[in-house]
């Protein structure tokens, strides 16, 4: 059987990526404006309205705009494979799908062999961790939504936070991401817990000064 090759860790440090979920290109742009210059990764959110109730651009919605990012592209949607040649196409370097939206999650991962990306899992809020279990052993790249996917400015559910710390110490070589409803005040405790990567979307593109939350929210996770 094929095991996907490990991916490796995107940077020693932690990270916090900036999220746009959008349904069409003059948002999406005005809502790259006010993050782009804050981290060289970005998130490009994609919703179906299928598996989750809210519909976005898709991934060959950008294959004419120049974005100068690591893209990291969340698939909120039934059948994430279809998508992956678009994402090939625009260049990203992440992808990541649901564990909930497919019957066979080992069917997709060894997917990966066939493209240049890396191909993490992510589980929703209420699903158990031991529905996680089987998979460990082939990624070590797991997102955490810490709110029902589908979208953004929604309130942190911390109970994710366990389920962190429950993944750190069952294999603490998994780089583990939390995406939904972080800000200045809950960041700490979810790094505490465990988490390397984190996405931020509401939470900056509201702000008046992007940049200046962004630093705060780097102060609290950064090693002094």
């Amino acid at each position: 059987m094929y095991f996907p090759k490990k991916f490796t860790k995107i940077s020693l440090m932690k990270l916090i990526i900036p999220a746009i979920l959008s349904n069409n290109l003059t948002d999406f742009k005005e809502k790259l404006k006010k993050v782009n210059k804050l981290s060289s990764w970005l998130q490009i959110d994609v919703a179906d309205n299928r598996f989750v109730h809210n519909q976005t651009l898709f991934p060959h919605s950008f294959k004419n705009i120049k974005i100068e990012k690591n893209l990291e592209i969340h698939l909120m949607t039934f059948n994430p494979e279809k998508y992956f040649l678009d994402c090939q196409k625009i260049a990203a370097k992440r992808v990541i799908f649901h564990l909930e939206a497919v019957d066979n999650p080992l069917k997709i991962l060894t997917k990966q062999k066939n493209y240049p990306f890396q191909l993490g899992l992510a589980i929703n809020p209420k699903t158990p961790l031991e529905k996680v279990a089987p998979y460990l052993k082939y990624v070590n790249f797991l997102l955490f939504l810490a709110v029902e996917p589908g979208f953004q400015g929604q309130r942190f559910q911390s109970e994710v936070l366990e389920k962190i710390k429950k993944i750190k110490k069952t294999a603490p070589e998994i780089t583990v991401e939390v995406d939904g409803g972080i800000n200045e005040k809950n960041i700490k405790a979810i790094s505490d817990a465990g988490a390397d990567i984190f996405v931020v979307g509401s939470t900056l593109l509201n702000a008046e000064n992007p940049k200046k939350i962004f630093n705060q929210l780097m102060d609290k996770i950064s090693d002094k």
